[in-house]
C-alpha cells in the first residue's frame, strides 16, 4: 500500500518555558490573559524545537506506530520553499522520521517558524500560555504548482490536514486548495481522508469530488451549515473532549468516547493523532469504523499523556490504552448509538 501525506504548511515549532518574573518573564496571568511589562526582556528557556505542521504530526504518528511487517509506503509531501528556513525545516522532519520517506515540492513563498511560550510550574488555573504563529505564505506560481503535483500524482490514501496558506497576491487565505487538490487527484487516488475547517472545508463538501473520510473537532462542525452535509457521502469523524462521534453515510453516528489518562501534559497534537490513528487501522488493518475510531482515541490517550506530545508516543503505550477501551466497552458498554 502507498500512503501520501501533503504538508502545505510546514513549520519549526519552538517551545519556551516563560516563568513569572517582572524583569524577565510576565508580571501576572491566568486561562484568558498575560500581563508583561512595558518594556521587559523575556527571556525564556528552550523547551524543545521540532518540526510542526498538522499533516506533519499525522505522518509523525504514522512514522512512531507502523509495524515492521506493514506491507506500506509512506511518503510526507511538502510544499516549501527553496531557502535556509525551508531547508531548515527540511532537517527538523527528515532527523525524526524512520519509515516515512519526506519529500519536498519547492515553491515560492515563505516560510512559517511558530513559538509557543508556556508556563507550565503554574497551576492549570493560572497557567500562562500563548503562541506566536504567521500563516504560511504562498507567493506567485505556488498554487499552480500544487495543482500540478496532484494532477500527476498516484496513490492509495492521500492524507490532508491543515489551514490553508496565505496568498500573497491576494492577501487571502487560499480557500480553493484543498477542493482543487481533491479533484485533480481524484482519478488517481483510491482514499482519501481531509482535516481542515472553515470556508476551505465548505468549498470541499459544496465541491462534485469529495474525500472518503472527513475529520474534525466539534467546534469546527459547527461552524459549517448543517445543509453542506447532506451531500457527503463519506465517513465522518468529530471529536471532542469526551471522545469522537463516527457516521457513515446511511448509519446512526456512533459516539465513541476516550480513554482515561492519568496526566494530562497537552491536547496539542490530539486531533492530529486520531487521524492518523483512524487512518492506519481503518485502512492499512482493515477495522471497521467504529474499531477504527476506537484506536484513534487510543493514540489521542498516547499523546496527550506523553509530556512532548506525538513525538512521545509509543506503540506500547496506544495498545495498552487500546485494549483498555475495548475491554471497557465489553463490561459497560463504551460505545454507543447516538440518537
Amino acid at each position: 500500500m502507498r500512503v501520501t501525506i501533503l504538508e502545505f504548511a510546514p513549520c519549526a515549532d519552538w517551545i519556551y518555558h516563560l516563568r513569572r518574573d517582572d524583569e524577565e518573564g510576565y508580571l501576572v496571568g491566568d486561562e484568558r490573559q498575560v500581563t508583561i511589562r512595558s518594556g521587559a526582556k523575556l527571556r525564556p528557556h528552550t523547551a524543545s524545537i521540532y518540526a510542526g505542521g498538522k499533516a506533519t504530526n499525522v505522518a509523525r504518528v504514522m512514522d512512531k506506530l507502523l509495524r515492521e511487517e506493514d506491507a506500506v509506503e509512506v511518503e510526507l509531501v511538502v510544499f516549501r520553499p527553496d531557502s535556509p528556513e525551508g531547508r531548515y525545516l527540511h532537517d527538523l522532519q527528515t532527523s525524526e522520521l524512520r519509515r516515512v520517506r519526506v519529500r519536498p515540492v519547492m515553491i515560492a513563498g515563505q516560510a512559517r517558524l511558530c513559538v509557543d511560550l508556556l508556563d507550565p510550574a503554574t497551576p492549570a488555573a493560572h497557567r500562562v500560555a500563548f503562541n506566536i504563529s504567521p500563516r504560511a505564505l504562498w507567493q506567485a506560481g505556488a498554487l499552480e504548482k500544487a495543482f500540478a503535483f496532484a494532477a500527476a500524482l498516484s496513490t492509495d490514501l492521500l492524507l490532508m490536514a491543515g489551514n490553508p496558506p496565505l496568498l500573497e497576491a491576494t492577501g487571502e487565505l487560499a480557500v480553493d486548495l484543498y477542493a482543487r487538490i481533491i479533484a485533480a487527484a481524484r482519478p488517481r487516488v483510491k482514499l482519501m481522508s481531509l482535516d481542515t475547517e472553515k470556508q476551505a472545508l465548505a468549498n470541499c463538501l459544496q465541491a462534485k469530488a469529495q474525500p472518503e473520510v472527513i475529520k474534525i473537532n466539534a467546534d469546527e462542525r459547527k461552524g459549517i451549515a448543517a445543509k453542506l452535509w447532506d451531500t457527503f457521502a463519506g465517513t465522518l469523524v468529530v471529536t471532542d473532549a469526551t471522545g469522537c462521534l463516527v457516521q457513515e453515510k446511511n448509519h446512526p453516528p456512533q459516539r465513541v468516547r476516550g480513554a482515561s489518562v492519568e496526566t494530562l501534559y497537552s491536547t496539542i497534537g490530539a486531533g492530529d493523532a486520531v487521524h492518523a490513528g483512524f487512518a492506519m487501522a481503518r485502512w492499512l488493518w482493515g477495522f471497521d469504523v467504529v474499531k477504527a475510531a476506537r484506536y484513534g482515541q487510543a493514540v489521542a490517550a498516547a499523546t496527550v499523556s506523553a509530556s512532548s506530545g506525538t513525538r512521545g508516543i509509543s506503540r506500547a503505550a496506544v495498545d495498552k490504552f487500546f485494549v483498555a477501551l475495548a475491554d471497557q466497552n465489553t463490561q459497560g458498554g463504551m460505545d454507543e448509538t447516538d440518537n
